[in-house]
């Protein structure tokens, strides 16, 4: 809408309208009781006060009205304190409203730190979630889907859990996730193109992150490692090995599923891995040394180690030679029990899993 050559919306030009036409009644109210022996509205300020007085429903009383032209003018304000009350009621609710949408779509941010970012929702996401509350990890998991919002929030504690909608491409949003802070990101899209094109765009902005993906073509685990994916894993691989192993070895088959689980009660058995640090007691230690006392204080079986090399990989050494000693940045690969895990943590000085900042 162009008036006097100044474009301004439908809105604007109606609020405008609405102050001219308050002003003029102030004026007129003004001009009418000023005239009047017995009212004490005498000047323009005392009619400003009485409107404002009426319309916010105040009504002090102390200033009113006493001419016929003046009550009506009276009668408008009392009318339009309802639209006036209406309007104050309907624009707080509609700001609590957007503040707890914005909460529930995650747009406030979390705090997480060293916690797992899921992208993408479906129900394998679901069970990888699971598994990692089963392990008391926090994890932020992101999807472009609102509707999923409210069932994970059903699912989850909102301590452990925080859920941020947004669309996949916006990369930036993703730091509501703290995802620079994240210590590994799991890529679960359907399409492994989007999963290797996702990932090749956030080691752009979040380079120091942790990248684990799901492929459902094995052959591309080489594209994706020289992408800068650390982890990747086929779902008809795993599948394939768990069946087969159940079909002629189904003993080894049943231990390797439990162990791959979270151990819950504390007679569970768990596979975890420990960080060495400088003030760890066994650093330094030989591989088995070390063996013998977990074996003898603890009934904890260390099954391997993952040395860090000085290009920033690992090597991952499953039973290594007793020759072989700790050091600082090391991870212990271990059998344990649920019962274990708080004694060790004490002991280590660490949590349990990978620490983004080894």
């Amino acid at each position: 809408m162009s008036i006097l050559g100044l474009n301004i919306s439908r809105r604007t030009f109606f609020v405008l309208i609405g102050i001219a036409f308050y002003l003029i009644l102030l004026v007129v109210l003004t001009s009418v009781e000023r005239n009047s022996l017995v009212s004490n509205i005498n000047s323009f300020q005392d009619s400003l006060w009485y409107s404002i007085v009426t319309l916010t429903t105040v009504g002090y009383g102390d200033i009113y009205p006493v001419t016929p032209i003046g009550r009506n003018i009276g009668y408008i304000f009392v009318l339009g304190s309802l639209g006036v009350l209406g309007l104050l009621i309907s624009r707080i609710t509609e700001v609590f409203v957007n503040i707890r949408e914005t909460r529930k779509m995650g747009l406030l941010g979390s705090n997480y730190k060293d916690h797992i970012v899921v992208i993408g929702w479906d129900l394998f996401a679901q069970s990888v979630v699971d598994e990692l509350i089963g392990a008391e990890k926090q994890v932020a998991i992101v999807t472009d889907n609102k509707d999923y919002v409210d069932t994970i929030r059903e699912r989850y504690n909102e301590t452990d859990v925080f859920v941020l909608v947004t669309d996949y491409s916006n990369y930036a949003v993703l730091e509501k996730a703290n995802i620079s802070h994240a210590s590994t990101v799991f890529l679960n899209f359907e399409d492994d193109t989007q999963k290797l094109v996702y990932s090749l765009n956030l080691k752009k902005m979040y380079g120091t992150v942790e990248h684990v993906v799901i492929l459902n073509n094995s052959d591309l685990e080489d594209t994706f490692h020289a992408a800068g994916v650390t982890f990747t894993l086929s779902k008809d691989g795993i599948a394939a090995k768990i069946v087969a192993s159940y079909i002629f070895e189904p003993d080894v088959a049943r231990y390797s599923v439990d162990l791959l689980s979270s151990a819950v009660a504390d007679s569970d058995y768990d596979i975890q891995q420990y960080l060495v640090t400088d003030n760890n007691p066994y650093v330094n230690h030989e591989y088995n040394k070390v063996f013998q006392t977990l074996k003898e204080e603890h009934n904890i079986i260390l099954i391997g180690i993952s040395k860090f090399r000085q290009d920033g990989t690992r090597k991952l050494m499953k039973n290594p030679s007793n020759t072989i000693t700790l050091s600082a940045g090391d991870y212990l690969i271990m059998i344990m029990t649920g019962e274990n895990e708080t004694p060790i943590t004490e002991l280590f000085g660490v949590p349990e899993g990978y620490n983004s900042t080894s």
